[in-house]
């Protein structure tokens, strides 16, 4: 049996050592091919690469020659895995106990599961249950993500229905169903990613994953298994001064996945949203310039978002 590893790599050099280090501290290097993409860094990262590719004869490394998608990267990795099973995962994942023959020997058990992932915990300890999403609807739009969101309670009920899976207690050491697991970690088999079709690049960034898991949910289950964990060094907001333009990236792919997977009416509804709410958005903050209180990152991340839905 052999385990395919993808990781894609861009500028996060310092963070992948760590995490390889501590892949092959804990797990049996032997049945382990690791394939790193590393996706037109401009840090350290090839430097650090070739020596990983040196101290451990089991990594492998591709570079890309631009910058391309998170899934057009993943899917150069997969294309040449030889592994029976693949392990789509990030850079800043770092083992703290074995997890992946756990996971493989839940998947054999268990062949109505499609994936499987072990519990993320921030380097807190805490449960990164913002990575186990429900799918994106209309409603969850309009409760956490649209300028009317705080209208709106933050129940654990409502959002279990809408948001994240709540159900989830990494405290009983269970297997828990789920409607999506995270590309940060997503076990699976090569299998299963050849007969469904591999990761749709049309997503420049973000729900990669979402998509993955609905496309693999049509036939199989997915699963946390909560007795292993890993930790997550992502997870943090993404509100710093030269990220704003993420949100654009985030609500664009959603729009995308909206049009890929559910009715025309129900894209067309989503992207009339978005466009009332980001030109409300706007409307507002440039009021507030008035009188000096305007919140330019908002303001930009908005604007943003409407040149890419224009494009």
């Amino acid at each position: 049996m052999l385990i395919s590893v993808i990781i894609v790599n861009h500028n996060t050099g310092n963070i992948l050592k760590e995490c390889i280090d501590s892949l092959h501290k804990y797990e049996d290097s032997t049945v382990i091919e690791i394939i790193i993409i590393d996706n037109f860094s401009s840090d350290n990262s090839r430097e650090v690469i070739n020596l990983l590719c040196v101290d451990y004869k089991n990594v492998q490394s591709i570079y890309t020659d631009s910058l391309i998608s998170f899934s057009a990267a993943n899917n150069s990795g997969i294309k040449i895995a030889k592994g029976e099973f693949i392990l789509i995962m990030n850079p800043d994942i770092i083992f703290t106990e074995p997890v992946i023959g756990k996971l493989t020997e839940k998947l054999k058990a268990y062949p109505e599961i499609g994936a499987v992932s072990p519990a993320l915990t921030g380097t807190d300890g805490k449960f990164q249950r913002n990575y186990f999403q429900r799918f994106p609807t209309i409603r969850q739009y309009i409760f956490y993500q649209s300028v009317l969101a705080g209208l709106f309670n933050k129940s654990p009920g409502r959002m279990n229905k809408y948001l994240e899976n709540q159900e989830i207690d990494i405290s009983t050491g269970q297997l828990y169903l789920t409607e999506q697991i995270p590309c940060a970690f997503f076990l699976t088999t090569k299998n299963i990613l050849e007969n469904m079709g591999l990761m749709d690049d049309g997503f420049i960034l973000f729900f990669e994953d979402v998509d993955l898991s609905y496309r693999i949910r049509k036939n199989r289950s997915l699963a946390v298994l909560t007795d292993i964990k890993v930790t997550h060094l992502g997870g943090s907001s993404f509100k710093t001064e030269d990220n704003w333009w993420m949100y654009g990236r985030y609500v664009v792919s959603m729009i995308y996945f909206f049009r890929k997977h559910y009715s025309k009416s129900r894209t067309f509804f989503l992207k009339l949203l978005v466009y009332i709410n980001s030109y409300f958005v706007i409307l507002i903050e440039n009021i507030k310039k008035l009188a000096g209180r305007s919140d330019s990152y908002r303001l930009k991340k908005h604007k943003y978002l409407l040149k890419l839905m224009k494009n």
